[in-house]
Protein backbone atom coordinates (compact mmCIF):
# COMPACT_ATOMS: atom_id res chain seq x y z
CA UNK A 1 0.00 0.00 0.00
CA UNK A 2 1.47 3.50 -0.86
CA UNK A 3 2.20 5.62 2.24
CA UNK A 4 1.14 9.58 1.61
CA UNK A 5 1.86 12.64 4.06
CA UNK A 6 -1.01 14.50 4.67
CA UNK A 7 0.59 17.47 3.40
CA UNK A 8 1.52 15.83 0.19
CA UNK A 9 -1.84 15.19 -0.48
CA UNK A 10 -3.19 17.98 -0.07
CA UNK A 11 -0.79 19.95 -2.30
CA UNK A 12 -2.42 17.69 -4.96
CA UNK A 13 -4.70 19.58 -7.21
CA UNK A 14 -8.49 19.76 -6.33
CA UNK A 15 -8.72 18.12 -9.65
CA UNK A 16 -6.79 14.92 -8.96
CA UNK A 17 -7.94 14.69 -5.20
CA UNK A 18 -11.37 14.70 -3.35
CA UNK A 19 -13.63 12.27 -0.87
CA UNK A 20 -15.75 9.44 -2.17
CA UNK A 21 -19.30 10.46 -2.33
CA UNK A 22 -20.81 8.61 -5.18
CA UNK A 23 -23.29 6.04 -4.42
CA UNK A 24 -22.02 2.70 -6.92
CA UNK A 25 -25.43 0.63 -6.87
CA UNK A 26 -24.49 -0.70 -10.43
CA UNK A 27 -21.71 -2.69 -8.43
CA UNK A 28 -22.43 -5.84 -7.50
CA UNK A 29 -21.82 -6.17 -3.63
CA UNK A 30 -21.74 -2.48 -3.15
CA UNK A 31 -23.79 -2.81 -0.12
CA UNK A 32 -21.11 -4.61 1.30
CA UNK A 33 -18.15 -2.64 -0.45
CA UNK A 34 -20.05 0.65 0.48
CA UNK A 35 -18.18 1.11 4.03
CA UNK A 36 -14.90 1.04 2.29
CA UNK A 37 -15.28 3.46 0.00
CA UNK A 38 -17.93 6.26 1.34
CA UNK A 39 -16.07 8.99 2.83
CA UNK A 40 -12.62 8.01 2.36
CA UNK A 41 -10.11 10.51 0.60
CA UNK A 42 -9.25 9.35 -2.88
CA UNK A 43 -6.34 10.56 -5.62
CA UNK A 44 -5.77 10.25 -9.07
CA UNK A 45 -2.16 8.82 -9.97
CA UNK A 46 -0.58 7.48 -12.87
CA UNK A 47 0.61 3.80 -12.37
CA UNK A 48 1.06 1.87 -15.97
CA UNK A 49 -1.94 3.85 -16.75
CA UNK A 50 -4.47 6.47 -14.27
CA UNK A 51 -5.56 4.66 -11.16
CA UNK A 52 -8.08 5.83 -8.47
CA UNK A 53 -6.71 5.06 -5.25
CA UNK A 54 -8.76 5.20 -2.10
CA UNK A 55 -7.81 5.38 1.16
CA UNK A 56 -7.51 2.55 2.85
CA UNK A 57 -7.42 0.38 -0.11
CA UNK A 58 -4.98 1.25 -2.47
CA UNK A 59 -2.93 4.22 -0.03
CA UNK A 60 -2.37 5.73 3.58
CA UNK A 61 -2.46 9.29 4.54
CA UNK A 62 0.39 9.60 7.43
CA UNK A 63 -0.21 12.77 9.44
CA UNK A 64 3.36 15.00 9.04
CA UNK A 65 1.77 17.94 10.81
CA UNK A 66 3.88 17.40 13.87
CA UNK A 67 7.17 17.00 11.88
CA UNK A 68 9.92 19.41 11.56
CA UNK A 69 10.47 21.35 8.47
CA UNK A 70 13.03 20.97 6.42
CA UNK A 71 14.15 24.60 7.14
CA UNK A 72 13.66 23.69 10.59
CA UNK A 73 15.41 20.63 9.89
CA UNK A 74 18.62 22.29 8.30
CA UNK A 75 19.08 25.27 11.21
CA UNK A 76 19.35 22.51 13.64
CA UNK A 77 22.40 20.78 11.79
CA UNK A 78 23.41 24.52 11.70
CA UNK A 79 23.02 24.68 15.35
CA UNK A 80 24.52 21.41 16.65
CA UNK A 81 27.48 22.21 14.02
CA UNK A 82 28.19 25.64 15.38
CA UNK A 83 27.94 24.66 19.16
CA UNK A 84 30.25 21.54 18.12
CA UNK A 85 32.92 23.33 16.53
CA UNK A 86 32.37 26.32 18.98
CA UNK A 87 33.23 23.57 21.93
CA UNK A 88 35.61 21.55 20.51
CA UNK A 89 37.38 24.15 18.12
CA UNK A 90 38.13 21.07 15.28
CA UNK A 91 35.67 19.78 12.68
CA UNK A 92 33.19 16.67 13.58
CA UNK A 93 33.30 13.58 11.55
CA UNK A 94 30.19 12.87 12.00
CA UNK A 95 26.15 13.66 12.89
CA UNK A 96 24.00 11.24 14.76
CA UNK A 97 20.35 11.82 12.92
CA UNK A 98 17.29 10.52 12.80
CA UNK A 99 16.31 9.49 9.31
CA UNK A 100 12.88 8.72 7.86
CA UNK A 101 12.90 6.72 4.80
CA UNK A 102 10.46 8.08 1.84
CA UNK A 103 8.75 4.44 0.96
CA UNK A 104 7.31 3.79 4.67
CA UNK A 105 7.83 7.21 6.38
CA UNK A 106 9.46 5.05 9.01
CA UNK A 107 12.03 6.64 11.11
CA UNK A 108 15.28 5.25 12.56
CA UNK A 109 18.96 7.10 14.33
CA UNK A 110 21.64 6.48 11.65
CA UNK A 111 25.14 7.92 11.69
CA UNK A 112 26.08 10.54 8.74
CA UNK A 113 29.79 10.63 8.18
CA UNK A 114 30.80 14.12 6.96
CA UNK A 115 33.61 14.73 4.45
CA UNK A 116 36.16 11.64 4.69
CA UNK A 117 36.77 8.37 3.37
CA UNK A 118 34.82 5.04 3.30
CA UNK A 119 36.56 1.79 4.19
CA UNK A 120 37.98 3.13 8.06
CA UNK A 121 37.93 1.27 10.85
CA UNK A 122 34.39 2.86 11.91
CA UNK A 123 32.80 2.15 8.73
CA UNK A 124 30.57 -0.19 10.27
CA UNK A 125 28.76 2.21 12.20
CA UNK A 126 28.36 4.86 9.45
CA UNK A 127 25.21 4.78 7.08
CA UNK A 128 25.97 7.43 4.76
CA UNK A 129 28.79 9.53 3.57
CA UNK A 130 28.20 13.51 3.04
CA UNK A 131 30.44 15.93 0.99
CA UNK A 132 30.18 18.62 3.30
CA UNK A 133 27.96 20.36 6.06
CA UNK A 134 25.47 21.92 2.95
CA UNK A 135 24.99 18.03 1.31
CA UNK A 136 24.12 17.36 4.51
CA UNK A 137 21.52 19.97 4.74
CA UNK A 138 20.26 19.04 1.56
CA UNK A 139 19.43 15.92 3.01
CA UNK A 140 16.73 17.33 4.49
CA UNK A 141 14.57 17.93 1.35
CA UNK A 142 13.26 14.88 -0.43
CA UNK A 143 14.60 13.77 -3.71
CA UNK A 144 18.19 12.84 -3.88
CA UNK A 145 17.88 9.41 -1.81
CA UNK A 146 15.45 7.11 -0.57
CA UNK A 147 15.07 8.85 3.04
CA UNK A 148 15.73 12.36 4.49
CA UNK A 149 17.04 13.79 7.65
CA UNK A 150 14.25 14.31 9.98
CA UNK A 151 16.53 15.53 12.99
CA UNK A 152 20.29 16.28 13.88
CA UNK A 153 20.87 14.56 17.02
CA UNK A 154 24.35 16.02 17.24
CA UNK A 155 28.08 15.60 15.82
CA UNK A 156 31.30 13.70 16.95
CA UNK A 157 34.64 12.61 16.50
CA UNK A 158 36.41 9.21 16.20
CA UNK A 159 38.21 9.64 19.08
CA UNK A 160 35.29 9.95 21.46
CA UNK A 161 34.03 7.02 20.30
CA UNK A 162 37.03 5.20 21.03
Amino acid sequence: MKKITLSEYNSISEAYRGVWTTERWDIPDWAEMRKKHIGKRTMMVYDNGTCLLVEGLGFEIVDDSSWKKPDEVRKEIGSHYLKFYTEKGCEPHYADCVIRWNDTLETEEARIALAMDADTEKDDEIFFYCDSLNDMKSMADKGREDFTIAECIGFGTYEELL
